[in-house]
């Protein structure tokens, strides 16, 4: 009876988020219990309250996209194996600052989530286990590009929470979309 409340919890809360377009504060719990039919108390019972139920959810509907991402694979073979995986990682790593800034609602409590409550299967993890993947070319130690998957994941996601004041303290313009991507363009060519 739990398993099937919750999965209809879940599956009830993310059709709200995505009916108010990821606008989480539009979704209440009334609208959540009357659609589910699911009494209130398992909401607190099986998540203490409603905003790790929006958690949860969130972290479910990231997961599917980042899931859907298209890695930038066709990569010109005349190049070296850095330039191949810059282009890779640049790519790559617009389309995934892009999302977030286009989605700025549920990415902020999708990374807020994965800070407070890190696993392994979290989509922070998951993401820099992706841009670990496009570093296949470079000839260094796993942990080298971990490491730089690690430092290219967590200044995105900084950069985007942050990005109100980054104008003043990195001279990128985050409300465009060139700025963005000069601001990916000089991390990767940094970290790399």
């Amino acid at each position: 009876m739990k398993d099937n409340s919750k999965e209809q919890l879940i599956d009830t809360t993310i059709n709200l988020i995505n009916e108010n377009n990821g606008d989480v504060s539009k979704v209440t719990v009334r609208e959540i219990t009357t659609r589910s039919g699911v009494a209130v108390g398992l909401i607190n019972y099986l998540f203490k309250n409603k905003d790790n139920l929006i958690a949860c959810c969130v972290q479910k509907i990231i997961r599917n996209i980042v899931s859907s991402f298209k890695p930038i694979l066709n990569i010109d073979n005349n190049l070296d194996d850095l330039t191949k995986t810059k282009v890779k990682l640049i790519g790559t790593a617009k389309q995934v600052f892009e999302f977030l800034f286009s989605n700025s609602s549920i990415c902020k409590i999708s990374i807020l989530s994965d800070y407070n409550n890190y696993t392994d299967d979290s989509n922070s993890n998951m993401t820099i286990m992706g841009f670990k993947n496009l570093m296949n070319d470079l000839k260094i130690e796993e942990l080298e590009k971990e490491r730089i998957a690690f430092c290219l994941t967590n200044s995105m996601q900084i950069a985007f929470i942050r990005s109100f004041t980054n104008n003043k303290y990195l001279g990128y313009d985050f409300s465009k979309e060139e700025s963005r991507n000069k601001y990916i363009e000089d991390l990767v060519n940094t970290l790399l």
